[in-house]
């Protein structure tokens, strides 16, 4: 059996098969990138990785405020100021990690008599262009939510293995609202 796992690695590692670099991301630890690292989006924003707290990268936004990047997915307080601890503590994002596709987590939270369901799942490996037109490997996290009255939104995060950090953000609701944010330059 030893022998036939061994045979099937190497032929996957041979000319024409999944290069070492995509074999070894099939999974990701959770990391913070290094302090000092600036991560620079097409809006022309900049966050500056401060440090690390558990599962908690310290940010700060240029011209801003400190913030907590948990799981490398939610700011708090969130860019508008909010503070998200509430929703952060239902939805326990770490959970995630370490990220493997097709894992998944579900979770509700409710605030103010309404009640919202997400399913956060490790959706799939993919190369696409990242910061400097680079060809990178990345994981997609997709959050599904549905809200009590038909709301429905999705969120998908993609996480650079090499950066440490989602390099592409997009969001779309039923209501035909639409975000995103692409981190064009990292600088370290």
């Amino acid at each position: 059996m030893r022998l036939r796992l061994v045979a099937a690695l190497l032929a996957a590692l041979a000319p024409g098969g999944l290069a070492s670099g995509e074999l070894a991301a099939q999974t990701m630890d959770f990391a913070c990138p290094a302090p000092g690292t600036t991560f620079t989006y097409d809006s022309g924003t900049k966050v500056v990785v401060r440090g690390r707290d558990g599962i908690d990268c310290l940010m700060d936004r240029d011209g801003g405020a400190p913030f907590r990047l948990r799981a490398l997915l939610f700011d708090n307080p969130s860019a508008n100021g909010a503070d998200i601890s509430a929703f952060l503590a239902a939805l326990k994002p770490e959970r995630l990690w370490p990220l493997e596709v097709g894992k998944r987590i579900e979770a509700r939270y409710s605030v103010g008599g309404r009640t919202w369901s997400y399913v956060l799942t490790v959706a799939r490996y993919e190369r696409r262009t990242g910061p400097g037109d680079a060809l990178i490997d990345t994981f997609v996290i997709e959050m599904n939510e549905a809200g009590e009255n038909g709301q429905r939104s999705i969120s998908r995060w993609w996480i650079s293995p090499a950066d440490k950090f989602a390099i592409r953000y997009d969001y779309s609701d039923g209501a035909g609202q639409a975000n995103r944010a692409v981190v064009t330059s990292v600088t370290r």
